[in-house]
């Protein structure tokens, strides 16, 4: 699959220039870059997706299955291959299911992408993606993500 990054470098500069007009960070961050902001995150976001689920392992990791495959899908409608890309992220979420904040890292193992891609695609994913959970607090989850999504949920 050929690279288009007009719609990601759009996407990317759309973004810094709305957080230099408004002084606001990022809602994309690479893990490691900013310790205070996630030392907050994790402070704050102390709920795990596991029991925003009421402890239905089933329910969070097809939760976790369905934001993986979203990724999947929103990278492709943006002409972007993710094919050996291997993150780590961190996602924190609003009661609704509404991404508040994303930390990624790109993993040792991964194929060679630029960071400043990776995060200008999660931004624009996380505008549009609400997990289909929600809690009556803000949950969180940490794990490794491999692309293409391989797994898929029963029944499909």
């Amino acid at each position: 699959m050929k690279h288009n990054f007009l719609p990601l470098l759009f996407a990317l500069c759309f973004t810094v220039v709305c957080q230099a007009q408004s002084g606001s960070m990022s809602k994309v961050f690479v893990l490691g870059a900013e310790e205070q902001r996630y030392e907050q995150l994790t402070s704050s976001y102390t709920q795990s997706l596991l029991e925003a689920t009421g402890g239905d392992i089933t329910k969070a990791f097809e939760s976790w299955l369905d934001m993986q495959q979203n990724i999947d899908s929103y990278a492709a409608s943006q002409n972007y291959d993710l094919n050996g890309v291997r993150l780590w992220l961190h996602v924190f979420w609003a009661p609704d299911g509404s991404i508040d904040q994303l930390g990624f890292l790109l993993r040792p193992d991964s194929r060679l992408v630029e960071e400043k891609e990776i995060q200008a695609l999660l931004a624009g994913f996380i505008g549009q993606y609400k997990l289909p959970v929600q809690s009556q607090r803000t949950f969180n989850h940490y794990t490794g993500a491999t692309f293409p999504t391989l797994s898929q949920r029963r029944g499909q």
